[in-house]
């Protein structure tokens, strides 16, 4: 590989905790490995510093057991994938990034989010998918859905570069699930909302079309809605079985995460996909 060579995003990552958020995101990335043809790995962080010289209990014959706990779950889940387990010495979320440099795609459970009144920003799930180097899966305990009929995929365009971005990544994941897919264009708008609206819906079909040409059996429902985007989404997410939403947003040199984006990570009641812009589309919908 030469020196400015992109690296090979190869794998799908997931981080493993004792915790059933954690667990839902090990089967959440054996079923998207096993559909993307990818390895998956399995990444449990211990930032263990001994109290004193005597060195104290060492971690690491649990953290082995949360592994092979992990291995379990995702070899029950998805038969026949190509597993490998790392136990890292580091900070949860410093290992994580730096497996995302070589990931695909991140998947991580939320660490039971919704129960905080204001998002918390030193939480891991917001740390990865504010910072990682791909695009970042934050599933969510005891939400996935039945596995047919497979519940809709959600996407939120807005017309920029990063939604452009999650509407193909979502296009992708709606094929591979075989779902159909719900487009939503969504502001406030208190005045010439006709007009507007019809605008739209134009621009939105123009946005959809290239898309819907290279996956012609997926069955797209495109709405234009007058409300704010992140209330939007997040009331028909309890209906979708994945939502998808760029990282950034209009302002992506201005925030880590945009606005709708840290809402719909916050409160979405399903799986949540963050599209980041860092090297190709994710084994969601490779």
């Amino acid at each position: 590989m030469s020196e400015h060579a992109a690296p090979a995003r190869d794998r799908i990552v997931a981080g493993v905790h004792d915790s059933a958020s954690s667990w839902a995101a090990v089967a959440l990335a054996a079923r998207e490995a096993a559909t993307a043809h990818r390895p998956l790995r399995l990444v449990h962080a211990l930032n263990w510093i001994p109290d004193d010289l005597s060195g104290g209990d060492d971690p690491q014959p649990d953290a082995y057991q949360l592994v092979e706990r992990a291995v379990e779950i995702a070899t029950r889940t998805a038969p026949g994938i190509d597993v490998t387990t790392e136990v890292s010495e580091n900070a949860p979320a410093t290992a994580l990034l730096r497996e995302s440099r070589m990931a695909s795609l991140i998947v991580i459970g939320d660490g039971d989010l919704a129960r905080w009144t204001c998002l918390p920003l030193d939480a891991l799930a917001v740390q990865i998918a504010a910072r990682a180097d791909c695009s970042v899966l934050v599933a969510r305990a005891g939400s996935e859905p039945a596995p047919e009929p497979a519940a809709p995929v959600l996407v939120g365009v807005d017309g920029s570069a990063g939604s452009e971005r999650a509407l193909g990544f979502a296009f992708d994941a709606a094929a591979q699930r075989d779902s159909d897919l719900i487009v939503v264009r969504s502001w406030e708008s208190e005045s010439s909302w006709a007009d507007a609206s019809a605008a739209t819906a134009d621009e939105l079909a123009a946005a959809v079309t290239p898309w819907q040409e290279k996956h012609p059996d997926v069955a797209v429902r495109q709405q234009v809605v007058n409300g704010p985007p992140a209330r939007v989404l997040i009331e028909r997410a309890t209906q979708a079985g994945l939502v998808v939403v760029g990282a950034r947003g209009d302002h992506p040199l201005r925030v880590p995460l945009g606005a709708v984006s840290q809402a719909v990570l916050h409160h979405a009641g399903c799986a949540t996909a963050i599209v980041r812009e860092g090297g190709p589309r994710p084994a969601v919908g490779d």
